[in-house]
C-alpha cells in the first residue's frame, strides 16, 4: 500500500472504530438484561473515547488533517457522545416512563448535537489556546452518563434503576450544561508548582481513597460530578461578578469563546 495514502487512512480508521463502538454501545444498552450486559455496553461508550482521543492527533502526527476528517469525526461524536449515551440512559433508566423517557433522552442528544454545531460554527473564527472550554464537553457528559451507570450495575448487578425521575433530571441537567455559557477549565495551563501541585495531589488521593474503599466506579463517578461542580461554581462566580457590574468577566467570556473553540480545531480529539 501506498504509504502516503495509508497515512490519511489511518486517522480515519479510528474514527471508524469509534462510530462501530458507538453501534455496539446502543444494540447492546437495548438488549440488556444483566448488570454485566450493561457494563458492557457502557464499556462500548468508554473505547469510542479512546478512538476519539487518538484520531485526531494520529493525524496530526502524520500531518494528514484533512476537512473531510474533520466533519466525519464531528459526526460520529454526534452518534457516540450523544445518541449512544442517551439510549444507554433510556434503557437503564428511562424506559418505564414511555414517551416522557423518550423526550428526556431526547433533551441530553439535542444539548450534544447542538454543542458539537455550535464548535463548528466557532472554530472558524481565530485565536489562541484557552484556559475555558465553552459548555460541558459532549465527551465529559457522556462520561457522566457511563460512570453512573458502572456504579450502579457494579453495586447492584441490575441493569435497570427504578429512580427513573432522577436519570431524567441527570439527562436534562447534562443536555442543559453542554449548551450553556458556562466555562470549564480545560487545565492546559495547569502549572504544577507550589499549592497547585499539593492540590492536586490531595484530590488524586481522595479519588484513590474512594477508588480503594469503594469502587473505581464510584471514584470515576466522584471525579465526573466534582468537574461538573467546579464549573457551576465558576458560572456562579461569573454571574456574580456580572451582577456588580464587572465588565472584565465579559470580555474573558468572549475571549474564552473565541480561543477555546479555536484551540478545539487544532485538537478537536480532546473535546466536543
Amino acid at each position: 500500500m501506498n504509504t502516503d495514502k495509508f497515512r490519511y487512512i489511518l486517522p480515519n480508521l479510528f474514527t471508524l472504530a469509534n462510530i462501530l463502538a458507538g453501534l455496539f454501545s446502543i444494540t447492546q444498552a437495548m438488549q440488556a438484561e444483566t448488570g454485566d450486559q450493561m457494563m458492557v455496553a457502557a464499556w462500548f461508550i468508554v473505547i469510542a473515547m479512546v478512538c476519539d482521543l487518538f484520531d485526531g492527533r494520529v493525524a496530526r502526527m502524520a500531518d494528514a488533517e484533512t476537512e473531510f476528517g474533520t466533519q466525519m469525526d464531528s459526526l460520529t461524536d454526534a452518534m457516540s457522545f450523544g445518541v449512544a449515551p442517551a439510549i444507554l440512559m433510556y434503557a437503564w433508566g428511562l424506559k418505564s416512563l414511555g414517551l416522557l423517557g423518550v423526550i428526556f433522552a431526547f433533551v441530553f442528544t439535542a444539548g450534544a448535537i447542538m454543542r458539537l454545531a455550535r464548535f463548528n460554527v466557532m472554530s472558524k473564527d481565530g485565536g489562541g489556546p484557552s484556559k475555558y472550554f465553552l459548555g460541558l464537553p459532549t465527551p465529559l457528559a457522556a462520561g457522566t452518563v457511563v460512570s453512573v451507570v458502572m456504579a450502579h450495575s457494579t453495586v447492584t448487578g441490575s441493569a435497570q434503576v427504578s429512580a427513573s425521575w432522577n436519570v431524567a433530571l441527570m439527562a436534562t441537567l447534562l443536555g442543559g450544561l453542554m449548551v450553556s455559557g458556562i466555562k470549564y477549565r480545560t487545565f492546559k495551563d495547569l502549572n504544577l508548582q507550589g499549592r497547585t501541585l499539593w492540590i492536586v495531589l490531595t484530590v488524586a488521593g481522595v479519588v484513590a481513597g474512594i477508588a480503594v474503599a469503594a469502587k473505581p466506579t464510584i471514584a470515576f463517578v466522584a471525579c465526573m460530578v466534582l468537574y461538573i461542580i467546579l464549573g457551576l461554581v465558576g458560572g456562579l462566580v461569573d454571574l456574580g461578578r456580572n451582577l456588580l457590574g464587572d465588565d472584565s468577566s465579559d470580555a474573558e467570556s468572549v475571549d474564552a469563546v473565541r480561543s477555546e473553540d479555536s484551540y478545539l480545531r487544532e485538537a478537536h480529539d480532546e473535546e466536543r
